[in-house]
């Protein structure tokens, strides 16, 4: 559920702010670490009483839980994915990059925010960590490092500094990342998923059908993107 939403938010925002983002992306860089603050403060100071149920279904879960800057990050994989001639890659491939520095930025307040926890329990009481959390904290430091390189070298003032091949060299641990970002993805579904499935566990059932649904959603968004991908290059390949 949560991914579905986020993905038709990501969709509305890129479709409302492109020229914007084109002309500013600095504004939205400092609006991405705000929307952030503000969700930890609401975490934080346990706002859920004072602001109506919607607003944490509709929109501060959708950051707090990294979905919207995951969908944010989708829609940069299928820029690069379809066809260059499309009116859609036209339009948005000008603010791709921006597009992934704000879902970075969005991703790295999310990291601070449950790093706060996980990682002093890791390192303080590692035996309050079941296997899945531990897991997908070993998957996470691969992830935030490629993404911080990503990210830096996105920035057209540092892109302009480097050699083109040794730009699209780094940039392409933009492949392994996506991957490894779905194995995260499944590392903390898929457990879920199986406790759903027992007939002894006392998960409502809202939870069950948006952990199966998400997995689902996921597989599919991140299937699809690398059949396009594998496509494309065959195609380059051809031409």
């Amino acid at each position: 559920m949560t991914i579905l939403i986020a993905l038709l938010e990501a969709l509305l925002f890129v479709y409302i702010c492109r020229n914007s983002i084109r002309k500013h992306p600095g504004a939205f860089y400092v609006l991405s670490i705000a929307i952030i603050a503000f969700c930890v403060c609401y975490e934080r100071m346990n706002l859920y009483s004072v602001f109506p149920e919607w607003t944490y279904t509709y929109i501060i879960s959708v950051f707090w839980r990294g979905a919207f800057s995951t969908a944010l990050f989708v829609i940069v994989m299928y820029i690069g994915a379809l066809d260059r001639k499309s009116k859609i890659v036209k339009a948005l491939m000008p603010i791709r990059g921006y597009l992934s520095i704000i879902a970075c930025l969005i991703t790295l307040a999310h990291s601070f925010a449950y790093g706060v926890y996980y990682i002093p329990t890791m390192i303080y009481k590692p035996q309050e960590l079941d296997l899945r959390g531990l897991i997908a904290l070993i998957i996470t430091a691969p992830l935030f490092f490629i993404m911080i390189i990503l990210m830096v070298t996105s920035f057209i003032k540092v892109r302009r500094k480097m050699k083109p091949q040794v730009w699209k060299k780094v940039q392409r641990l933009a492949y392994p990342w996506f991957a490894l970002l779905y194995l995260y993805l499944m590392v903390l579904f898929i457990p879920r998923i199986i406790e759903s499935f027992n007939p002894a566990s006392d998960l409502e059932m809202f939870y069950r059908v948006n952990y199966v649904l998400s997995a689902t959603v996921y597989t599919l968004v991140f299937g699809g993107y690398f059949i396009l991908r594998i496509m494309k290059y065959q195609l380059d390949k051809v031409r």
